[in-house]
């Protein structure tokens, strides 16, 4: 089962903090290694360098992936491999005493490219590698270590039988010999070590790790190893003679191929236990340079609030809103850290200027809200913010703050007035029963502004206030 975010608990977890115990995703770390100048990502909380375990932690059970494996192998890398092997093989006829150095040589290509194929996916790079990776000038020492694997193997075997001479433990040795193969292929992939690779304690702990899923995976990889003599029986006699062996190679190449993706697949999924670095491709990822610090600006913010950490929170957003001062959610986070460290001191001080923000990026709502949070309310003193304000709280029947902010309004040189008090005496009539009030603004507004703009709904306004007295 995948683990998830520490902090964000319905997201799968893509990092891992091992002193912390802290597992973290996309959210929490933004962006690629690129955005943190190739270093990878740090720990917000310790600063060490954390682990990439989105590949494996991301990855399903390996028995779920079997067209994935098929597929695969028809990548364009797979694919260069196996015309590789046929056009090879057609060669390999007509080339008399070259023959044999031919045959070593396709093989050796061939071989080194499973090895990579288990490598890659083990590492999480679900793509196929072209063959250019193959010729990395490793081919040749890691057929060799292919062949002294089966050297050592079969001397084992002769010395067994010199020894005991004993059938049944010849059995045994066999049976041993096909349990670990696949073992032994995945160690000399992971580690380019023949010594790695015949070690049948390491290779005993490995399947140990990988548990039950190793005795599919055997099963898997035998059944796969005589499809191409199934296969080849079925089409052979469908076939020309000269179409035969490069048939042959290319159906043993892909078979080859696809067992060697479940190999690395199912490294991929005990990638953390087996301890291999994750090849993490995040191209995708990458976040353009003032994405990616507000980014991490609000990842942290929220990481140390979860913590309790309100001085490396409060830290992490003064830091964020000095590159990026109008960004709402840093706002909205300095505030609620203010709020939630009942700094009250800041909230008189600090708390009009981050509801002006707010109002100035059009959402005077989150504004209100964050207002009437703040007890006591903070001192808003520019005319425009508490106009913005009330016009809010007056559609969320929040009558009385709605009246305490536009009340004496006239004082100032507030451009709008005339629709502040339109707003104000709206309120007395609809919020707070005071008719009377409210007619005294309306004809103050009416006389103080006759050409204003609201002059129609001022006017309505002023009827309904009238027939409402007459009724009266």
């Amino acid at each position: 089962m995948a683990d998830s975010c520490h902090y964000h608990t319905s997201k799968t977890a893509s990092w891992q903090c091992q002193p912390c115990n802290r597992q973290f995703c996309g959210e929490c770390i933004p962006g690629s290694s690129a955005n943190y100048h190739g270093q990878g990502p740090e720990c917000p909380l310790c600063r060490d360098s954390l682990e990439y375990i989105g590949a494996s932690n991301n990855a399903k059970p390996f028995w779920q992936m079997g067209l994935f494996y098929f597929l695969y192998a028809f990548k364009p890398g797979p694919l260069t491999i196996m015309a590789v092997a046929a056009a090879g093989s057609m060669a390999i006829t007509s080339m008399g005493l070259l023959t044999l150095v031919a045959l070593v040589a396709i093989v050796a290509v061939v071989s080194r490219y499973n090895l990579l194929v288990i490598e890659r996916l083990a590492g999480g790079q679900l793509e196929a590698p072209p063959l250019a990776d193959a010729l990395d000038g490793n081919g040749a020492m890691l057929f060799l270590k292919v062949i002294g694997m089966t050297l050592i193997a079969g001397f084992v075997g002769y010395k067994l039988v010199q020894f005991t001479g004993s059938l049944n433990v010849i059995m045994i040795y066999a049976a041993a010999l096909s349990f670990l193969a696949p073992a032994a292929m995945i160690a000399l992939a992971l580690t380019h070590s023949l010594r790695s690779a015949i070690n049948p304690l390491k290779l005993l702990e490995f399947t140990l790790i990988i548990g039950w899923p190793y005795w599919l995976l055997l099963i898997i990889t035998n059944i796969i190893s005589f499809a191409p003599n199934i296969l080849m029986a079925v089409v052979s006699d469908k076939l020309p003679a000269w179409a035969i062996f490069p048939t042959t190679a290319a159906i043993v190449s892909y078979f080859s191929i696809v067992s060697s993706a479940v190999m690395g697949y199912i490294c991929l999924t005990r990638q953390q236990k087996l301890g291999i670095a994750s090849i993490q491709e995040d191209d995708e990822n990458y976040l353009e340079e003032n994405e990616f610090l507000c980014k991490r600006a609000r990842a942290e913010a929220q990481i140390f609030l979860r913590e309790g950490d309100f001085k490396g929170a409060r830290q992490a957003l003064v830091e964020g809103l000095r590159r990026f001062p109008n960004d709402e959610t840093l706002n909205e986070r300095y505030y609620r850290l203010l709020l939630a460290t009942d700094d009250k001191k800041a909230l008189q001080e600090l708390g009009p200027h981050l509801l002006e923000k707010f109002v100035q990026i059009n959402r005077p709502h989150k504004a209100a809200e964050l207002y009437m949070a703040t007890e006591p309310s903070p001192p808003v003193a520019k005319p425009e913010i508490r106009h913005a304000l009330a016009k809010v709280l007056y559609q969320q029947h929040k009558y009385q703050l709605a009246a305490q902010l536009l009340n004496n309004l006239h004082k100032e040189a507030y451009s709008q007035l005339d629709a502040a008090y339109l707003l104000l005496a709206q309120v007395y009539m609809d919020g707070l029963d005071r008719e009377d009030l409210a007619k005294k603004l309306l004809h103050f507004v009416r006389q103080k502004f006759p050409e204003s703009a609201l002059r129609s709904e001022i006017d309505t306004l002023w009827k309904v206030l009238n027939s409402t007295a007459e009724i009266h």
